[in-house]
Order: structure tokens, then C-alpha cells, then sequence
């Protein structure tokens, strides 16, 4: 398996899935299904920005290929009950045709990935992947994951969420990094203040949101910040 070639895939994939589509279209993808424009734009995208990072002639019908599956999966997706496990089915879906496309193409070519790595202790594709994972899809993820086992739901949650995933953003920006440099005493140090600034708050279901965002986010964070590291 060419692991250039996955991880110029993988990107590709969460940059066309998550960065370059917004709730707007999602929802106007989930409410007229097969009939909206923008679903057949947005898989169009997949495989225009899966063929740019695989910059191959002979790949472009592996692109198209990309771009077809992705459609199929994202209608299917339209059709399927909203929640947690319709996401991560949807996401192992693509994973697994990104998958078959690595085992059946075979590339020498020097993919443009290959020219950002560098020799020090932490592989630069490998951070940008955990920085981008760690942004909106994880945003997304711990969203539904409190949503499932209905971590959150009052009102006194609501006032906070918006804050919240900014502050989720922040704090796993900063522990990727610590990862990398390898200050696991900092990583300590956010959780504890965090702590302390919640230890005085008397809403019971705003803790328990809090807590539960913050053990899910972190430890998303400290998995991707290891995957960076070599």
C-alpha cells in the first residue's frame, strides 16, 4: 500500500467533505435528498480536489471513480435516519472506497504530499491532517455523541455550546501541539484550569456537558498529536 497515496486521499477527503461545504447545503442536501444541485456539485468537488492532490494522468478515472461513489453514498446517506451512527457509517463508507482505490492503483510518481514532509520529529502532512480532523469533524463527532446519550439537552447547555466548540477548537489546536513538542505537563495544565473554572458552577447538566465534551475532546486531541509524531 502506497501511504502517500493514502494520506494525499485522506486529506482530500476531509477538505472536500467538511471544509468546503457548509450547514446551508448540508441541509439543502438532506431536505430535497437526490433532487438537490449541490450534492452533485459537492461530489464533483471530492474528486476534482482528490485529483489535484494525486496530480496522475492515469488517475483520473480513480477520481471519477471517487467522485460517483461518494454521490451513491452521500444519497444513500439522505435517506437514513439522522445521528452518530449515521455519520460514522457514512465516513467508514468513504474510508473504505478510498481503501479500495489505494490497493488497486499503484503510482511512482512523487505525489506534492511528499515535498511538505520533513526530517524532524513530526511528519508536516500528518499535522495538517490532525489540525484539520480536530477542527470540524470532531466538532461534529462529540456534537452527536452528546446528542446520542443526551449529554446536554437543557436550556443552561444551549447558552454555552457555540462558546464551547470554539473553545474545543482551541484547546486541541494547543494539545497537538504539546503532543508534538512533547510538553505533556501543558496538556495537564489546560485540563486542570478548566477544571477549576467549572468546579463552582452548581448546574449539574452544564457540568456534565462540559466534562464529557472535554474527555472526548482531549482524547481525540492526544490521538491525533501522536499520529503526527514519528
Amino acid at each position: 500500500m502506497n501511504s502517500w497515496l493514502f494520506l494525499s486521499l485522506i486529506l482530500a477527503h476531509v477538505i472536500g467533505d467538511f471544509y468546503l461545504q457548509n450547514d446551508k447545503y448540508c441541509a439543502q442536501k438532506e431536505e430535497r435528498k437526490f433532487k438537490s444541485w449541490f450534492l452533485y456539485v459537492h461530489s464533483l468537488i471530492i474528486g476534482v480536489v482528490s485529483w489535484v492532490v494525486v496530480p496522475v494522468y492515469e488517475f483520473r478515472f480513480y477520481a471519477l471513480a471517487i467522485a460517483l461513489s461518494h454521490l451513491v453514498i452521500d444519497v444513500i446517506k439522505t435517506y437514513s435516519p439522522k445521528g452518530l451512527w449515521n455519520f460514522v457509517i457514512d465516513q467508514v463508507a468513504h474510508l473504505a472506497i478510498l481503501i479500495i482505490v489505494i490497493f488497486s492503483f499503484d503510482t511512482t510518481t512523487k505525489l506534492p504530499i511528499q515535498s511538505m514532509d520533513c526530517n524532524g520529529s513530526y511528519s508536516i502532512p500528518l499535522f495538517i491532517l490532525a489540525l484539520l480532523l480536530c477542527i470540524k469533524p470532531v466538532n461534529i463527532l462529540i456534537k452527536l455523541v452528546l446528542k446520542k446519550y443526551q449529554v446536554g439537552e437543557t436550556q443552561s447547555c444551549e447558552n454555552i455550546k457555540n462558546a464551547g466548540a470554539l473553545i474545543g477548537n482551541l484547546e486541541r489546536i494547543l494539545t497537538i501541539i504539546f503532543v508534538i513538542i512533547g510538553q505533556y505537563e501543558a496538556i495537564g495544565f489546560i485540563i486542570a484550569a478548566k477544571s477549576i473554572l467549572r468546579f463552582k458552577d452548581t448546574d449539574t447538566a452544564k457540568t456534565e456537558y462540559v466534562l464529557a465534551g472535554t474527555f472526548l475532546s482531549f482524547g481525540i486531541a492526544l490521538l491525533c498529536g501522536l499520529m503526527a509524531t514519528k
